[in-house]
């Protein structure tokens, strides 16, 4: 049973479908609620919420306001972490980006029109007209914003996307039965166990990004490699002996990462 991640824009029932597909399915979808619950699981990075609470509503723009690289690498690890199981349906924060490369991932867009989705809200929250019309414009900045923040990418480029779907064409059941014809199909693989390993090194590697971030280390400098499940290599550079010391220990307590070797040089700087 493939992946299957759903980016949807504000009003177009997204989750509502998504529930459905997994309900029938039987896998678990993750939403914002349960990606900020993975992320506190995951202990990462250590900072994540001196300042604010993981938990509430939101969380995500804080950390992206306030510490967005951090807010990336989080971000990213989760969606890998997901990914290990190799079944689920993860509901936007650029998971169809992120697993563009993971061959039994598939990815579906959700889309209708301005008027549509407006009244949607209007219909199915009670809202009024011009709030409504307020929320979708604004959503949309704000996502197709952060997706090109994030990614360098405009969030509609087709080729990211295996089904897209117009949401004002038909009812959110058979849509839903749209995505579960497709992804049960014979085309669809099922993940192998060398794509789950390669998922899990990646989450590994992302939760080492973050905490490093956090720490104020700069990364640009360094190559972080997992090439097995719990063992980092790193090597590059860095500032002074104190802070390719700090960099072995952080990563050392890093959950999960049981063996790190260093090549790491200390700058020597000269007139």
């Amino acid at each position: 049973m493939p992946l299957i991640t759903i980016t949807d824009s504000f009003g177009s029932n997204g989750i509502e479908i998504a529930k459905r597909v997994a309900e029938e399915l039987g896998v678990e979808v993750f939403d914002d609620k349960r990606l900020q619950w993975m992320v506190s699981e995951l202990e990462m990075p250590s900072g994540i919420g001196h300042d604010f609470d993981k938990h509430t509503p939101g969380f995500w723009e804080h950390l992206l306001s306030r510490q967005p690289l951090v807010f990336l690498e989080a971000m990213e690890a989760a969606v890998y972490d997901i990914s290990r199981s190799g079944d689920g349906v993860i509901i936007g924060h650029g998971s169809q980006i992120l697993l563009r490369d993971f061959d039994c991932a598939f990815h579906v867009r959700l889309q209708s029109d301005f008027t549509a989705r407006v009244n949607n809200l209007v219909i199915q929250q009670g809202m009024n007209l011009v709030a409504a019309a307020d929320l979708v414009a604004n959503s949309d900045i704000n996502q197709k914003g952060f997706f090109q923040y994030a990614f360098q990418m405009d969030l509609d480029t087709s080729s990211l996307y295996d089904l897209i779907i117009n949401t004002g064409k038909m009812k959110t059941g058979t849509i839903a039965d749209l995505i579960l014809v497709a992804v049960q199909s014979e085309d669809i693989r099922s993940c192998s166990l060398d794509a789950l390993s390669s998922m899990k090194r990646l989450s590994q590697e992302r939760s080492i990004h973050a905490e490093l971030l956090e720490n104020n280390i700069d990364v640009s400098t360094l190559n972080i490699e997992v090439p097995q499940i719990g063992s980092v290599n790193i090597s590059g550079v860095s500032a002074s002996q104190e802070e390719k010391d700090r960099i072995a220990k952080i990563v050392e307590n890093v959950p999960g990462i049981s063996q790190v070797n260093t090549d790491i040089s200390v700058w020597v700087y000269t007139l």
